[in-house]
């Protein structure tokens, strides 16, 4: 419990006593003796509302972080509380959320919100991923109302000096005197003087100088309009740049300017920070920093190593392209940028330079003497398998699988989970087709190995006469529509159009086989279009539900349980639980035993 929950427990006590309380140092007409003044965060009383609080003779309850010789004065009793520790947090998180907290889950609160259970509380409200890595992104981006409202309050009362300093702290985290200097722009004993007035307001701290704790430091951050954050961040970089600080932190503050800096040191600091977050397991903000690079002015040979070290994180780590990027990449990437249009083949704005592909003369030669890296890993792993495809030959897969996938990463393993979907699929095992499915399905829809792998199962499931689990996966992945013109996607739309035949959808089917170019399924849409259409006789039950529920309902019939329903939706088990009770009251039941009664196969 923080000092302001406390507060309210007090006032509620003085209510019960029979006692008035009354909120702040506003008017106090009709003060008697059964009148309680309650003061919350009294270090932020200025000189006349202090000296009101002095001169009243009621009784007082105070809440604040202030010297207590300052309330001198009053004949109090103190009630001293100390920062929550890293149990307490751990507790609250876990009463407030239902979750287990790891104890680095609970430094990491704690360091954020310095141990002010009401920041926390507030941090609880707003987020819904309680996960440290979830955290780590959310946090700077958070916004808190109450510690806004407080970091406006105390910009009220604090003078320029303090206030420029606060938040020139506030963007660079923490710095040495000199530095905070040069970015605030004024002397060191003004700036010294201004920080020392921060350290009396409990707004920062020294060793090394910085607010107080992240979370206000986000709330200073917050406060300030963009373009005067942004102006600090350009400074704060060349400041940090001209020190010869890491590339890294340099780079931090470039990414965060909406405008290029223009200056020609900053690519290649860029390309070096990008280099130390892929190295140490962050691709994300290396991306970031190459996306930002791709902006400032570029020598050849830096556009080249951008250009590479871009198209690697499309390829190793699934990172989306933008089309714009690979424009600016083409002439520099080479190989690189026809390896990432070949894996990104689901994304229609990278397909200016797709074409069909050619595939090798000895595709399991290939396969054999694929290369440990490189840009070519990935157009000789997906064409060589589309070769071993076509010739019918899906067992050399399988056999060359096990000793691939053990030195293949990111897409590289996408593309060889796509082909084995394939070869299991010639080999009756709809069950493998569909763990691998499942895991295939964790990738962006927009690559054509998804793609690709989407095209097996929904073969499999046609063969296996269970097109709804096809249906159910293209809905899943987005792939109910319109596809690019890619050969990846023209598998999938003939095999979408063998799905709709069996679901009896013959128009869908002809116009997924025309695309498609094939002949033989297109024929064979036209003639169930033809045939005399006997719409199968339902039970009125059936009219009841909705889609949804009718799909539900199909699989509870199967025999399927709650949780592999749910599992299938990608949704909890709840929800299923949910939808199963609604229609047991639509159709007056109790008991799923009874579904079967009521909806006859």
């Amino acid at each position: 419990m923080g000092k302001s929950a406390l507060l309210s427990v007090a006032s509620s006590i003085a209510v019960r006593s029979g006692l008035r309380p009354v909120r702040g140092l506003r008017a106090l007409s009709g003060v008697d003796s059964h009148t309680v003044l309650v003061v919350d965060d009294v270090e932020r009383l200025n000189a006349e509302e202090a000296d009101r609080l002095a001169r009243f003779r009621g009784a007082v309850l105070l809440a604040g972080d202030c010297d207590p010789d300052d309330l001198a004065v009053f004949d109090a009793v103190r009630v001293p509380l100390r920062p929550i520790g890293a149990e307490a947090v751990a507790e609250l998180i876990r009463r407030r959320c239902d979750v287990e907290v790891s104890p680095e889950l609970a430094a990491l609160c704690l360091e954020y919100s310095g141990g002010a259970p009401g920041v926390l509380s507030d941090v609880l409200e707003v987020v819904t991923d309680v996960s440290v890595s979830a955290l780590r992104v959310m946090f700077p981006v958070l916004r808190l109302p109450r510690l806004l409202r407080a970091v406006r309050r105390s910009r009220q009362v604090l003078d320029a000096d303090a206030v420029a300093v606060a938040r020139t702290l506030a963007v660079l985290g923490s710095a040495s005197l000199d530095v905070l200097c040069e970015v605030a722009g004024m002397g060191s004993f003004r700036a010294l003087a201004a920080f020392e007035r921060l350290v009396d307001a409990r707004l920062a701290v020294d060793g090394p100088m910085r607010v107080q704790t992240p979370a206000l430091s986000h709330a200073f951050r917050h406060e300030m309009a963009p373009q005067e954050r942004e102006r600090l961040h350009g400074l704060a970089a060349e400041v940090l740049h001209r020190r010869c600080d890491s590339p890294a932190t340099v780079a931090d503050h470039v990414v965060a300017c909406a405008e290029p800096v223009g200056a020609g040191w900053t690519a290649p600091v860029l390309h070096g920070a990008a280099r130390l977050h892929r190295a140490a397991g962050r691709p994300e903000q290396a991306a970031r920093c190459l996306r930002a690079a791709l902006r400032e002015p570029l020598t050849d040979q830096i556009a080249a190593e951008v250009a590479v070290a871009m198209a690697d994180l499309h390829l190793r780590c699934g990172i989306a392209p933008r089309a714009g990027e690979l424009v600016r990449q083409r002439a520099a990437a080479g190989d690189w940028f026809d390896a990432v249009v070949l894996d990104w083949q689901c994304d229609e704005d990278l397909l200016g330079s797709a074409g069909d592909p050619v595939v090798p003369e000895d595709p399991e030669r290939v396969l054999r003497d694929l290369p440990e890296s490189g840009p070519f890993v990935v157009p000789s792993l997906a064409l060589a398998g589309l070769g071993l495809l076509r010739r019918g030959s899906e067992q050399v897969v399988l056999d060359l699988a096990p000793q691939l996938r053990v030195r293949l990463v990111g897409a590289e393993r996408d593309w060889l989970t796509a082909l084995e979907m394939w070869a299991h699929r010639a080999n009756g095992d709809h069950a493998e087709v569909s763990r691998l499915m499942r895991e295939l399905a964790q990738a962006s829809p927009l690559r054509g190995c998804v793609a690709l792998g989407a095209a097996a199962f929904v073969a499999s499931c046609v063969d296996v006469g269970r097109p709804c689990e096809a249906r159910e996966i293209l809905v899943r992945l987005g792939y109910t529509g319109a596809l690019p013109p890619a050969w990846a996607c023209v598998l999938l739309l003939r095999e979408r159009a063998r799905m709709h035949l069996a679901l009896g959808a013959a128009r869908s089917a002809l116009a997924d086989a025309e695309r498609a170019g094939a002949a033989e399924l297109a024929d064979r849409a036209r003639a169930a279009l033809a045939e005399p259409r006997h719409r199968p006789v339902r039970g009125a039950a059936w009219d009841k539900l909705t889609p949804h529920e009718s799909r539900i309902v199909l699989l509870a019939l199967e025999g399927e349980t709650n949780r592999a329903i749910a599992a299938r939706f990608g949704v909890t088990q709840r929800a299923v639980e949910l939808h199963l009770t609604r229609v047991y009251r639509k159709v007056g039941i109790s008991r799923r035993v009874q579904l079967s009664a009521v909806f006859p196969a």
